[in-house]
């Protein structure tokens, strides 16, 4: 994969960028372009968004590119997300989702782990983000992370033998679905 080009930018200028098929974030005011993602990759995050689809009732699921913007730093293309149809803290509209989504999933690649831990976790869990799934497709495993009184606290690390309760989904999900 392709070095992430980096590039120091204003929310207004993220807004008036062309749209791209290219993952493309605001992340702490820095634009990333990524090159493309793996098969593996794509097929876990086509995995997660027909879980979401087909099991889930009351809310509506995404895949990038879709910009969720949480602040005017930070414009996000979450692998996947979830917007139940009582969230109050974002807005769909044309352009994206402006605010926090219920449920957030990203599917880790060696070029996005270290954001996708670190700043995107934080950024997340501040902007109220109520879960948090990191899956990691090679290793076949999800972290679960819920927030709780406005901080991420690890539900567990469960592989493809298990199922975990999702608290904001209030559903159990079998994690071999995710990994089909």
């Amino acid at each position: 994969m392709a070095e992430q080009i980096k590039t120091t930018m204003t929310a207004k200028e993220f807004e008036a960028l062309p749209e791209s098929e290219n993952p493309t974030e605001l992340i702490g005011g820095e634009l990333v372009v990524r090159g493309a993602p793996t098969i593996k990759h794509q097929n876990t995050v086509f995995n997660v968004a027909y879980f979401l689809r087909n099991k889930i009732q009351g809310g509506k699921a995404y895949i990038a590119p879709v910009s969720v913007k949480l602040n005017d730093l930070n414009y996000y293309q979450p692998d996947v997300l979830w917007i139940s149809n009582h969230n109050t803290k974002c807005t769909i509209n044309n352009d994206g989702i402006d605010g926090a989504p219920d449920l957030v999933v990203e599917v880790i690649s060696p070029g996005t782990a270290k954001a996708d831990r670190g700043m995107k976790f934080t950024t997340y869990q501040d902007s109220g983000v109520g879960e948090y799934w990191i899956i990691e497709p090679e290793e076949e495993f999800v972290e679960v992370w819920e927030l709780q009184s406005g901080m991420y606290i690890k539900l567990g690390l469960f592989t493809v033998s298990d199922t975990f309760t999702s608290p904001i989904l209030n559903a159990q999900v079998p994690v071999q679905d995710l990994f089909q």
